[in-house]
């Protein structure tokens, strides 16, 4: 599988596994999520970094929450398959990936994040994008879908990757224009970024 990824990346500069996580996984990781968002743990969603941050539902209307490494459990398996696309990835394309940063993500009914690239402006430290799916039965009718624009802007051809438990989708985060579309229901999904050393969040 990793082979197709890689040649799927080279190719074509984006790639969807469908079942990467099994239902079991993807429930433990969204119970996690939802315990913590009980909790107060998760925040609004930002658009910008640092001083320029600011809140704007009507652009981007997620709740996130940063993740740490996991040692055990559905998450732990996870980073660790991220991992080893990162050291494909270097072998195959000297790319430079030394680190995964990612947060989980909850959309309520309705919320969107409109067209964007996943490179904050003047930065170039992302370089794959990688959303994984925590939705069980999820119908196209729900809505949600990742819309990835495969053209050189946000006006062209794209691809609707709905949100479907265990599906995850990989992308080049500096090429890709893409939005987030809103759903009918509450959407979960884990977002990161395989990057080089350089500016952080």
């Amino acid at each position: 599988m990793m082979d197709a990824v890689v040649d799927g990346l080279v190719e074509h500069g984006w790639v969807v596994l469908p079942d990467l996580l099994s239902v079991a996984q993807c429930r433990e990781l969204r119970e996690q999520a939802q315990a913590n968002r009980a909790a107060g743990a998760f925040h609004a969603a930002g658009i910008g970094r640092r001083q320029g941050l600011k809140v704007n539902e009507a652009i981007r209307g997620d709740e996130v929450l940063w993740l740490e490494q996991a040692e055990t459990g559905a998450l732990a398996d996870y980073q660790g398959f991220i991992e080893s696309l990162r050291v494909n990835l270097n072998q195959a394309l000297y790319l430079g990936l030394a680190e995964f940063e990612a947060h989980l993500a909850v959309y309520s009914p309705g919320a969107c994040y409109q067209q964007h690239l996943d490179n904050f402006r003047g930065t170039s430290a992302r370089i794959i994008s990688a959303v994984l799916y925590l939705n069980e039965a999820w119908a196209e009718t729900d809505g949600g879908q990742l819309r990835l624009y495969t053209s050189d802007d946000a006006t062209g051809e794209y691809v609707d990757i709905f949100p479907h438990a265990g599906q995850l989708a990989l992308f080049r985060s500096e090429v890709f224009w893409h939005e987030v579309l809103p759903a009918t229901r509450e959407r979960f999904s884990l977002t990161g970024w395989l990057r080089r050393r350089g500016d952080t969040v």
